[in-house]
């Protein structure tokens, strides 16, 4: 009788800490997403790239040229869409933020849209 309750208890201990640290690693994590509007010229990429390399937190980036569009996806505690766009200013370009995957980011959503499906039957 002892082993079983030694053994139910160890696994609820686990399942409690795997709770804890499932829960802990979501809050971590802050991803935001947003698209840029950026009139771009030839250079722009190489431009762009070089300056994202030097902002913290940059997770991945997609340049268009065609679109004139650059969506960067960073992490909400280490960056802020403002300090991208101030990024941009400084090197000659500015930049509008279409939309925001900002949920859960510590400077809020700027000019967001946000499409939530209707789940409900």
């Amino acid at each position: 009788m002892k082993k079983i309750f030694s053994i139910i208890l160890i696994q609820a201990l686990m399942l409690t800490s795997l709770g804890v640290y499932a829960a802990k690693k979501k809050t971590d994590d802050v991803r935001v997403t947003v698209t840029f509007l950026v009139m771009m010229d030839r250079d722009t990429n190489s431009k762009i790239s070089k300056a994202l390399k030097a902002q913290d937190g940059i997770i991945s980036s997609k340049i268009d040229t065609q679109k004139q569009e650059v969506v960067i996806t960073f992490d909400g505690k280490k960056n802020t869409v403002s300090n991208l766009q101030q990024m941009f200013k400084e090197n000659g370009y500015t930049a509008q933020a279409l939309e925001t995957g900002c949920f859960g980011s510590p400077e809020g959503c700027l000019n967001a849209v946000h499409y939530i499906e209707n789940t409900m039957p």
